[in-house]
């Protein structure tokens, strides 16, 4: 039993982890000691596994059997990131056991901290300093180095954070930058300031300074006009006055000295080469405080002369701030490397893997059986006259190869690296393996595949499984009968939070349509509180059970119910008792309802079942009544609205297209995005039709969530 006193990410986890005393006990099944984690996504479920695995800036305490730990590095084994395995960025020895396990994992474990510091570091000094946290910042540019260029285009691309290189290239890249001192004048700062400002404007002016290079310049003595007409039209628009403010001369007509300004500058403006324009109207505005390179005064006296001259002095003093620049990060890349060791620990991890592997007997059989026989590719192992181990694919080597040259496609790669890391969490030290959603990116024979070797190859270490995916659930069940335990994982402000323990009918009615039903049609006639409101709240399911089971005319009778637009009333416990039964006459001979019956309906504050028999079902059922509620009342309002025609238009997605069905009005637009994208409406209550999973609406979203939707859904409608 594993009891959690401290679990905290930054924010991440709210402050009932802080101070964990309900819902904070995970407890081993005494069968295959597997526990399963559910959680949807945004719960929090990979960074509970960062804290389980000591990542920065995580705290973690617990007590296992009352020893308390205030660290999971000894305790622990992770299995976390699947879709960026080793395999998958590298050549087959990068993931292949070498001889010294504990070494390489401490090499490993060091290295990809050390990389994760580097990243973060250059990312916070790029920002800070130079304003830089896009790879799309023209600044890049400056860098002249192209190697170093890509990859710190990739680290501060928020998306991939260097991903695209691995750690070796990024350590020895950076290490080997050379460290040069540099000394900046004030001028020079002003200047560089200038520069990384400009760079940052939408049209930047050094970049339309330095294309005037290849270009000729055409004399216009006039152009200084531009500038003393602009200040000019400014007085005169600012104080309307016939007196001079300079000298106090009376009588001048202001207004038509500002016509006289305005036309002879538009005049002298429309002279002046039509590429050269722009730069007049952004260097106008310029002040000698604000333009270090003195840009205004030697661009005016150029075109004024004709002469290429000043420009080309620009140009040159903007190559040589251009330079001080990339020095400065440069710089700063090297710095990152001060008194680090980690390109020892490269080199030192390298000559590790390059080291000839060796693993136990047991270990080549797993390799062999479990590998081979699931990919039906031959894999073995044998060794050579010098004892060196060979590795064979297909009868073709399989050390030493590339992504590209092993004869699998992607999930058989993504197999094979699980598969192995599942070879070094069972030679691990640590008692219990943490595995972080391991089928989300594989086929449906592929997850079979995964789920068995979870189940073969850790037989003997306790396992945490952490999922959004009710298929791995059921996986795990069909290859060994309550093999595992199952917690609901919850992490919002004000609701009941934690690792919720399932009792262990809920479990088997989560994972087995054969025990819903048998839920339906016996235990639960006993624990009805409020059968009206269950039985409206059941006719989602039942209408995708009864067109499961071919009873048409039952499914077209239920079909009125789910469409906001119907208004037959149709007798829903006569529906119930012919799916389910009416074990010692609790369901009501007849209840008939229309969808302005459902939606004169509330379940605040109603108890449907009993609580403390069937918790999940019970939210289960809200939930699902809530899910029809809101869709009732969208489509019901929508179509009376709109005169919408429902032969046309059956679906709410096509009912929204056709309430706002132009592309060019922002407020429909808003209006058709703001109801498609609920998650309690554009659903077709897939889960009942297409796999009857009831439970998958009540574990997706929180109570927190689906009330917020319901606020916004019926605001919405009110306002209509």
């Amino acid at each position: 039993m594993i009891k959690f006193n401290l679990i905290e990410n930054e924010e991440i986890f709210t402050r009932d982890f802080r101070s964990f005393t309900m819902n904070n006990v995970i407890d081993f099944p005494s069968t295959e000691q597997i526990v399963a984690i559910y959680g949807p996504n945004g719960t929090g479920k990979t960074c509970f596994v960062k804290v389980l695995a000591g990542a920065k800036g995580t705290k973690l305490k617990f007590e296992i059997d009352g020893v308390p730990y205030s660290s999971g590095s000894t305790v622990f084994h992770v299995i976390n990131d699947q879709n960026n395995r080793n395999i998958i960025a590298g050549e087959t020895k990068d993931f292949f056991l070498g001889d010294n396990i504990k070494k390489e994992f401490e090499l490993q474990k060091y290295l990809a901290e050390g990389r994760e510091k580097i990243i973060g570091e250059i990312i916070q000094k790029l920002k800070s300093n130079h304003g830089i946290s896009a790879a799309s910042n023209p600044l890049l540019s400056l860098i002249t180095n192209t190697d170093i260029a890509e990859i710190v285009k990739d680290i501060v691309n928020s998306k991939s954070k260097g991903a695209k290189f691995s750690t070796e290239v990024i350590i020895n890249k950076f290490a080997s930058l050379p460290f040069e001192s540099i000394t900046l004048s004030d001028e020079q700062t002003a200047k560089l300031t200038f520069l990384k400002s400009d760079y940052a404007s939408k049209d930047f002016l050094i970049q339309q300074i330095e294309q005037l290079g290849s270009k000729t310049l055409n004399s216009n003595p006039n152009v200084h006009e531009i500038e003393e007409n602009t200040e000019a039209i400014g007085i005169l628009n600012r104080f309307h006055k016939d007196q001079c403010i300079v000298c106090d001369t009376t009588g001048i007509d202001w207004q038509a000295l500002l016509a006289a300004k305005t036309d002879n500058r538009a005049n002298v403006f429309e002279a002046i080469d039509k590429d050269i324009q722009p730069l007049i109207k952004k260097i106008i505005s310029l002040v000698p405080a604000t333009d270090p390179f003195n840009i205004k005064v030697m661009l005016l006296d150029a075109i004024s002369n004709g002469t290429k001259r000043n420009i080309d002095s620009l140009i040159s003093d903007f190559k040589t701030i251009k330079g001080k620049f990339e020095r400065l990060v440069i710089n700063e890349l090297s710095a990152v490397f001060d008194n680090s060791d980690l390109p020892a620990k490269m080199k030192e991890y390298q000559e590790l893997i390059d080291e000839r592997p060796e693993i136990s007997e047991e270990d080549m059989l797993y390799i062999e059986e479990i590998i081979g026989n699931s990919m039906n590719k031959k894999l073995s192992l044998e060794r050579d006259e010098n004892k060196n181990l060979r590795i064979t694919l297909s009868n073709n080597e399989f050390l030493g190869k590339t992504r590209d040259q092993l004869p699998l496609s992607t999930g058989e790669q993504n197999f094979l690296s699980l598969t192995f890391e599942f070879l070094k969490a069972k030679n691990s030290a640590c008692p219990i393996v943490v595995i972080d959603d391991p089928i989300s990116s594989f086929d449906s024979i592929y997850k079979n595949k995964v789920v068995y070797a979870i189940v073969k190859m850790l037989h003997h270490k306790k396992r945490i499984i952490l999922t959004h995916n009710t298929d791995l659930l059921c996986l795990l069940d069909s290859q060994y009968k309550r093999c595992y335990k199952l917690y609901l994982m919850n992490n919002t402000d004000g609701e009941e939070n934690g690792f919720i323990p399932l009792n262990s009918k809920e479990q088997e009615m989560l994972i087995s349509l054969e025990k819903l039903l048998a839920t339906f049609r016996g235990p639960i006639f006993y624990c009805i509180r409020d059968i009206n409101i269950f039985l409206i709240s059941m006719v989602p399911f039942m209408r995708g059970y009864a067109n499961i089971i071919n009873k048409e005319t039952l499914t077209e009778k239920l079909t009125q119910l789910m469409h906001g637009y119907k208004d037959v009333k149709v007798d829903i416990a006569k529906a119930y008792i012919e799916l389910f039964g009416n074990k010692d006459g609790v369901i009501p001979d007849t209840y008939e309802v229309s969808v302005p019956d459902i939606l004169r309906k509330t379940v605040d504050g109603v108890n449907i079942l009993d609580n403390s028999k069937y918790p999940l079902l019970d939210k289960t059922l809200r939930h699902s009544f809530t899910y029809l509620f809101l869709r009732l009342l969208v489509e019901k309002k929508l179509v009376e609205k709109f005169k919408i025609d429902t032969d046309q238009n059956k679906q709410l997605g096509q009912i929204i297209n056709a309430a706002y069905p132009d592309e060019t009005d922002i407020a429909q637009i808003r209006n058709r995005i703001r109801l498609t994208s609920k998650k309690t409406l554009i659903n077709e209550f897939n889960h009942f039709e297409g796999n009857l999973s009831i439970f998958q609406p009540a574990i997706d979203i929180t109570d927190q969530a689906l009330n917020k939707e319901k606020v916004d859904i019926t605001n919405f409608v009110n306002s209509l």
